[in-house]
C-alpha cells in the first residue's frame, strides 16, 4: 500500500513539475488532430471515388468488348440466317424474259476457306474464314451437299459427266467429314413413312412438328414460286422432273417457304450451323460447317489487338471447355463477368478477367495524403521544439540574469564591506588593513573578468570579437597565464603544477593570444568552482605534442561531469545543476565561450571525466600549418 502511494505521490510530483510541457504537448496534439482528421477523411473519399471510377472504367471496357463481339457476332449471324433457302442448292431457278432459267448456285464452287476475308457482298460465303463447306439434309435423312453432288443419279451425275473437277479427292473428304460430324452431334432429318393428304393444312405441319422433334420451328416466311421449288426439291430427291408419293406437291404458281433460325452445336474443333426449312410439309435441314479456332479468331481479332497488352483477359467456354482466350491471363487476375451470347451462341459464356482494382492513381492519392500528413507532423514537431527551445532560452537567460546579479552582487558586497571597515578606521592592525586592501583588490579582479567575459560573448556571438591570429609560441602565452593568475589559484587554497614537452618549447603557431588566455582563464576559473570541495585540491595544466598534435589540458580533481550532460555543458546559460539547488556559484556562459573561441581561431575542444575530475583538452591548429 506504502508503495501504491509513494508512486503516486511520484506521478503527482512529476506532473506538476512538468505541467506546462504536458499541457503544449496536448495542445500540439490537439492541433494535429484537427487538421489530420478532415485530411484523412478527404483522402479516404477521394481513394473511394477514385477506387470506383476505376471500377467503373473496368465496366465500361468490359461492356464495350462484350457490345463489340455481340454486334460483330451478330451481324455475322444475321447475314446468314437471311440467306435464302435456295443458294443452298446446285443450281437456282431464276425468272428471266420468257420463262425462268437456272443457274448454278455459289455453293457449287468449293469453298476457299483460307483465302482472304471478303466483304459482305454475295460471294461473303464462299471465302468465310475456317469454312469447310455447306451441306443440306433431304427429308428421307440423306446428306445433300452442293460442292460435292451425288453422283449416283439425276442432276448430281450429270455434274459430273459435263464438269471435270480437279479438286474432286479434296471434295468428296470434305463431304465425309461434314457427315460424320452430323452423325456425332445427331444433326439429323426424317419424315414418316406415310403418305400426305393435304400440303396446306396448319393442324398437319403443327403434328409434322410434333411427331419430328428435331425439327425447328420456324421465324420467317420466304415466298417462292413453283418453278423455284419444284428445282430445289429434283435436287433433295434425286431426280430432275418427278416427286416420290410421299413428297408433298404444291398447288397454285406461289407457296411459302418456312425457314427457322439457324443454330450451332460443335465439337472440338469444328462449329456446324443448321437450320430446318419447309417447303409445304417437306422439312429440309440446311448448314454449314467452319473450323473453330481459324473462324473464332477472326471474329475475336479486334479484341486480341486491343487486349494484347491491356491487364485484361478473355475466355469464351462452352461447355465447361475453354474454347478461346484473348490476352494473357494470371493467378492475379480475379472473374469480372460471366455473360451468354447472343443466339445462336447463346450457349458460349463469355468471361473476362482483370486484375483488382488498385491502380496508380489510388497508390498516389494514399501516398500524396501519407506524405501529407507525415510533412504535416513533422512541421508540427518542428514548431514544438522550436517553441521549446525559445522558452528553455529564455528560462536559461532568466536563469543567466538570477547567477549574474547573484555573481555581481557577492563581489560588490565583499568590496563595500571592507571599504566601510576601512573608512572608519576600524582596523586597527596594519596587517589587517593590507589583507582587506588585497581582499578589495581580488574581488574588483573578480568582478572585472566576470564582466569582461560577459562582454566577449556578446561580442561572439554579434561577431564582433577581433581575431588576431599570429605566429606565437604557445608555451610563452601559457608562461604569461602562470605568472599573472598564479596567486589567483593559491589565494583559493589550490596548488597549480604546469609541466610541458621539451618539443613543445620552440614551437610556433598562428594562433590568437587573447582567445587563449581567455580560454585558460575560463576553463581554471571552472575547475575552482566545481572542485572547492574536493579532497586533492589541484589543479594541472600540461602542454603536450603527440603525433602532430599540439594541446593544451587543464585537469582539476573535482566530481566530474555525469556522461549524459558531456554534450550539452557547451548550450549557452546551460548548468549541470539547477539553478533553484546549485551549491556552486557561476553563470554557465564560460564552456560556451570557450566552444566559441576555439571554433573562431580553429581549435577544437574536448572534454573527459579523469576519475577522479575533469581534463578539457585544447586542440591547436596542426602543427603543418
Amino acid at each position: 500500500m506504502r508503495q501504491v502511494k509513494a508512486k503516486v505521490a511520484a506521478a503527482l510530483t512529476y506532473l506538476k513539475k512538468h505541467q506546462a510541457i504536458i499541457m503544449e504537448r496536448l495542445v500540439f496534439i490537439s492541433i494535429f488532430l484537427v487538421i489530420a482528421i478532415p485530411l484523412t477523411i478527404l483522402f479516404v473519399k477521394t481513394y473511394e471515388q477514385s477506387t470506383a471510377l476505376e471500377e467503373k472504367k473496368v465496366e465500361e471496357r468490359i461492356d464495350s468488348a462484350y457490345e463489340s463481339l455481340r454486334l460483330r457476332l451478330s451481324s455475322d449471324f444475321n447475314l446468314e440466317n437471311s440467306r435464302s433457302y435456295k443458294d443452298y442448292g446446285i443450281l437456282n431457278s431464276i425468272t428471266v424474259i420468257g420463262g425462268n432459267s437456272r443457274l448454278f448456285s455459289e455453293f457449287f464452287s468449293f469453298p476457299d476457306s483460307s483465302g482472304p476475308y471478303c466483304d459482305f457482298d454475295s460471294l461473303y460465303r464462299q471465302c468465310r474464314k475456317g469454312l469447310l463447306g455447306h451441306f443440306q439434309i433431304s427429308h428421307s435423312g440423306e446428306l445433300l451437299t452442293p460442292f460435292y453432288p451425288d453422283t449416283s443419279t439425276g442432276i448430281g451425275k450429270s455434274m459430273w459427266d459435263n464438269f471435270s473437277f480437279d479438286d474432286q479427292e479434296q471434295r468428296k473428304k470434305t463431304r465425309d467429314l461434314i457427315q460424320y460430324l452430323l452423325i456425332k452431334l445427331d444433326i439429323r432429318n426424317g419424315l414418316p413413312k406415310r403418305t400426305v393428304q393435304t400440303v396446306d393444312s396448319t393442324e398437319a405441319i403443327d403434328q409434322l412438328y410434333d411427331e419430328i422433334p428435331d425439327l425447328q420451328i420456324p421465324t420467317r416466311v420466304e415466298l417462292t414460286s413453283e418453278e423455284e421449288a419444284l428445282t430445289y426439291m429434283a435436287e433433295t430427291a434425286k431426280n430432275d422432273t418427278t416427286l416420290t408419293p410421299d413428297i408433298p406437291v404444291f398447288t397454285g404458281s406461289n407457296t411459302n417457304v418456312n425457314i427457322s433460325d439457324l443454330k450451332i452445336r460443335m465439337t472440338s474443333d469444328y462449329i456446324v450451323f443448321f437450320r430446318t426449312i419447309y417447303i409445304g410439309m417437306l422439312p429440309i435441314v440446311q448448314g454449314f460447317v467452319v473450323d473453330k479456332n481459324i473462324y473464332l479468331n477472326y471474329m475475336t481479332q479486334e479484341e486480341q489487338i486491343a487486349y494484347a497488352k491491356l491487364p485484361y483477359a478473355i475466355e469464351l467456354v462452352y461447355e465447361d471447355n475453354v474454347l478461346l482466350t484473348i490476352g494473357k491471363k494470371n493467378a492475379e487476375y480475379e472473374l469480372r463477368t460471366k455473360r451468354p451470347l447472343p443466339p445462336p451462341y447463346d450457349k458460349i459464356l463469355f468471361k473476362m478477367y482483370s486484375s483488382e482494382i488498385s491502380g496508380s492513381a489510388d497508390l498516389t492519392i494514399l501516398f500524396s495524403g501519407l506524405i501529407l500528413l507525415i510533412v504535416i507532423a513533422v512541421c508540427l514537431i518542428t514548431i514544438y521544439r522550436f517553441t521549446q527551445s525559445k522558452v528553455a532560452l529564455a528560462a536559461k537567460r532568466q536563469d543567466f540574469v538570477s547567477a549574474i546579479t547573484h555573481e555581481l552582487k557577492t563581489p560588490l558586497t565583499a568590496i563595500k564591506m571592507y571599504a566601510e571597515l576601512l573608512q572608519n578606521s576600524w582596523v586597527a592592525s596594519e596587517e589587517k588593513k593590507q589583507r582587506y586592501y588585497g581582499q578589495i583588490a581580488s574581488e574588483a579582479d573578480r568582478l572585472s573578468r566576470l564582466i569582461q567575459n560577459v562582454l566577449n560573448l556578446s561580442k561572439l556571438d554579434g561577431n564582433r570579437w577581433n581575431v588576431q591570429l599570429r605566429k606565437e609560441r604557445p608555451k610563452a602565452v601559457l608562461d604569461d597565464f602562470v605568472a599573472t593568475y598564479s596567486k589567483n589559484i593559491e589565494k583559493q587554497g589550490f596548488e597549480l603544477t604546469v609541466s610541458t614537452d621539451t618539443d613543445a618549447d620552440n614551437v610556433a603557431l598562428l594562433i590568437d593570444r587573447d582567445a587563449v588566455m581567455q580560454i585558460l582563464m575560463n576553463l581554471v576559473d571552472n575547475s575552482l568552482k566545481f572542485s572547492k570541495n574536493a579532497s586533492y585540491k589541484m589543479i594541472s595544466i600540461e602542454l603536450r605534442v603527440n603525433n602532430g598534435d599540439m594541446y593544451l589540458a587543464v585537469r582539476d580533481y573535482g566530481p566530474g561531469i555525469p556522461a549524459s550532460e558531456m554534450k550539452k555543458v557547451f548550450q549557452e546559460f546551460y548548468r549541470v545543476e539547477n539553478e533553484m539547488t546549485r551549491s556552486t556559484s557561476g553563470t554557465g556562459i564560460g564552456l560556451s565561450m570557450v566552444k566559441k573561441l576555439c571554433t573562431l581561431t580553429n581549435m577544437k575542444i574536448e572534454i573527459e571525466n579523469a576519475g577522479p575530475g575533469l581534463r578539457t583538452k585544447i586542440h591547436f591548429p596542426p602543427l603543418d600549418i
